[in-house]
């Protein structure tokens, strides 16, 4: 008989909690409908448990379908997406539904739908919180606000083993939790969040599932330690938190092997929207590993949330990159630096009151996005031009470098939503190379900073009846389409790879949302070349009957 969740936990050395118990390396029995027969649990030695492949995997193979226990969108996605399928008003005209506006719960008016479908598949959960809902914006007074993101989650998980029993919270019960290695900070933490749950959903409903204070614990621990980001289709967003015990038994490397993606909004007829994706070749036998943390963080700080957060110390060596110098330590005392590729050398003034200061810059355009993009802007124009600039006073930093690629990534994001073309394409272009030194070919961020720069680079002038030469230029201008047309092309290739290929099962889209629209971009560039020779060729011949005439 499989093991269930629970009994397929394994435990880590009291003596050292960031190192797990050595062990042999041994198949576990275990039972889950998503998991392919190409992948097997495993034992690992000071690993503990993780999934090794069992098959020769290729990159944008799909390795894991799966719907989360719980999705949730945070705060700030809440009035603006569907809380059932996480579409945003944008999103409705490239999906199913017919109506391009949301329709508010009339109980709580917090929550959004984009159709009566969605509500009716969400009820049964949302019955349970809409009540919640109106009980805490009714306690928070004039101010009409909800429980953060992490309570409405936890709630949602509370309210779905309600529902779905406790079968799915053996699941839950499964997951790593790190209760007896938190730091005072974080035990005060979890205190309070346990506090403001159980406020939110009342005693009763907590104490089902969890029936002591331990058990609370436990539960917020491990939901800090094993959530996942809610991202965007379209553009990669953060949009919530997901929780999913199966595609939390991958384990971490900072140079994975595959990802984990969400490539299209959840329908009832493929709610399995959750996908881990191979984007390199895996051997049989070989650990299947995923990136735990943003890498493009510096490695200290990937050290520092492993260690702080997961409860574990990254043993692997991560190789230096190549031609870039690596940034010498805050208190070195280095007069000099080695460019490993050419060797060569140079002086070195330390760069890092300036990456500080930087750092606070970013800090401030992060909260200025949504009230004052134009002042976020400005900040970042100013710490990108401080750090990237040779006329600074100080060495000038890789666009890999952190906060440069975050920096850019957030400018962009800004410069999009302003309809500032130009300039956006100007930074796609230095964030790809950013991405390009830290992703490896087919991560999402590298492959969607590549679609973000091929879709800029190909985008036809605006429309003007009144002076339509510009348009005329740009369709008629064939050696362009197609360099556009291979541009797209390219984004596409690695796009397939990141969102992986689902089309066997008769289930998806090859490459996801991201894909779609890219082949009808593609479709477009094609149609375009095709008119634009029938064009030339009809302007050739009419010049040759010109020419017939006046001989």
């Amino acid at each position: 008989m499989p093991a269930d969740w629970a009994t397929l936990k394994t435990k880590r050395a009291l003596k050292d909690p960031l190192v797990a118990t050595p062990e042999p390396s041994t198949a576990v029995a275990y039972s889950h409908p998503d998991l392919s027969p190409s992948l097997q649990v495993r034992t690992l030695p000071g690993r503990g448990r993780g999934i090794v492949a069992q098959a020769h995997l290729k990159p944008g193979q799909t390795l894991v379908a799966t719907a989360p226990l719980v999705s949730t969108l945070d705060n700030l996605s809440l009035p603006s997406r569907c809380s059932h399928c996480y579409r945003s008003p944008d999103d409705l005209d490239r999906g199913s539904s017919s109506s391009k506006q949301l329709l508010q719960c009339s109980l709580c008016h917090v929550v959004q739908y984009c159709s009566p479908a969605c509500q009716k598949h969400d009820w049964p959960v949302h019955k349970r919180e809409c009540a919640a809902l109106r009980r805490a914006v009714k306690a928070s007074g004039k101010k009409r606000s909800v429980p953060d993101t992490p309570v409405r989650a936890l709630a949602r998980l509370l309210w779905t083993r309600e529902v779905k029993g406790e079968d799915l919270w053996k699941q839950v019960e499964s997951l790593e939790s790190h209760r007896a290695r938190l730091s005072p900070e974080e035990q005060e933490r979890f205190f309070h969040l346990s506090l403001a749950l159980a406020q939110y959903v009342g005693q009763d409903t907590l104490k089902q599932a969890c029936p002591d204070a331990g058990a609370v614990m436990d539960l917020c621990s491990r939901f800090a330690s094993n959530s996942f980001s809610l991202t965007a289709p379209t553009d990669l967003s953060n949009l919530g938190v997901s929780i999913s015990p199966l595609t939390a038994l991958f384990n971490h490397s900072c140079a994975p092997n595959a990802v984990v993606v969400f490539p299209s909004f959840p329908s009832p007829s493929s709610p399995r929207h959750m996908h881990v994706v191979a984007i390199r070749a895996i051997e049989p036998g070989q650990e299947v590993l995923t990136s735990y943390v943003d890498l493009a963080l510096p490695r200290e700080a990937r050290r520092r949330e492993l260690r702080e957060r997961y409860k574990f110390g990254c043993p692997r060596a991560e190789d230096g990159c190549e031609g870039l110098i690596p940034l010498p330590d805050r208190d070195s005392t280095v007069t000099s630096v080695t460019c490993p590729a050419c060797k060569s050398s140079a002086p070195y003034k330390s760069v890092h009151d300036a990456l500080d200061a930087a750092k606070l810059a970013f800090a401030d355009a992060e909260k200025a996005q949504y009230t004052e993009p134009h002042v976020a802007s400005l900040h970042l124009q100013h710490l990108l031009t401080s750090l990237l600039s040779p006329l600074s006073s100080t060495p000038s930093l890789a666009p890999s470098a952190h906060p440069v690629l975050p920096a850019l990534q957030l400018l962009l994001t800004l410069q999009l939503h302003a309809q500032a073309f130009p300039a956006a394409l100007s930074t796609a272009l230095r964030a790809s190379d950013g991405a390009r030194r830290i992703y490896g070919e087919g991560h999402p961020v590298r492959a969607l900073l590549r679609t973000t720069t091929a879709r800029l680079r190909t985008m036809p002038p605006p429309l003007d009846a009144a002076h339509p030469e510009a348009e005329e230029r740009y369709w008629g201008n064939v050696a362009a389409r197609e360099e556009a047309r291979g541009e797209l092309v390219g984004a596409l290739r690695e796009v397939d790879v990141a969102f992986g290929d689902r089309t066997a099962t008769g289930v998806g889209v090859k490459g996801g949302e991201m894909a779609r629209a890219l082949r009808d971009l593609v479709a477009d560039q094609e149609q375009g070349i095709v008119v634009a020779r029938r064009m030339r060729a009809a302007a050739l011949q009419e010049r040759r009957e010109r020419r017939a005439v006046k001989g």
